[in-house]
């Protein structure tokens, strides 16, 4: 028995209508959209060379702002490991990750929450510095450094 050409119609209809509604459903979106996190930059630092001065002082303003930012450090040990930090600025706080890939220290990758950030002279320089966190939570530590 031939079709007629009004069903067809109907059941392209009902196609295009089911198609257009599963795509209106994957466009909703959950909640209101976060802002772009501010990027103060990023340093390398391998014996001593690539510190980012400007990069830090502006992680360090964002702090104190609460303007969500983020910045990331790598710092390469005397064996030449990796140890990188990221930290990003939030309403609360600071979220630090901590990648390391040192042989002779904990390995892994280690998120932390902290409160509190404090910015903290390097050892043997009068102008670099790095941060102290403190009252942390989720990495394992209370307290970190980010040289």
């Amino acid at each position: 028995m031939p079709r007629s050409p009004g069903r067809s119609l109907a059941v392209l209809a009902l196609a295009l209508l089911a198609a257009s509604c599963s795509s209106a459903a994957d466009k909703v979106q959950s909640g209101p959209a976060t802002p772009p996190l501010k990027q103060c930059g990023t340093e390398v630092v391998r014996h001593g060379d690539g510190y980012n001065g400007a990069a830090r002082e502006c992680i360090w303003q964002a702090y104190r702002n609460r303007e969500p930012s983020e910045f990331k450090t790598t710092r390469y040990t005397i064996e030449g490991d990796p140890v990188s930090y990221h930290l990003e600025v939030t309403a609360t706080g600071v979220v630090v990750v901590v990648d390391s890939k040192d042989r002779y220290a904990m390995q892994g990758v280690f998120r932390h929450a902290c409160r509190n950030l404090e910015r903290i002279m390097q050892e043997g320089t009068e102008d670099r510095f790095g941060f102290a966190l403190s009252a942390c939570s989720g990495g394992g530590a209370e307290r970190l450094a980010v040289p």
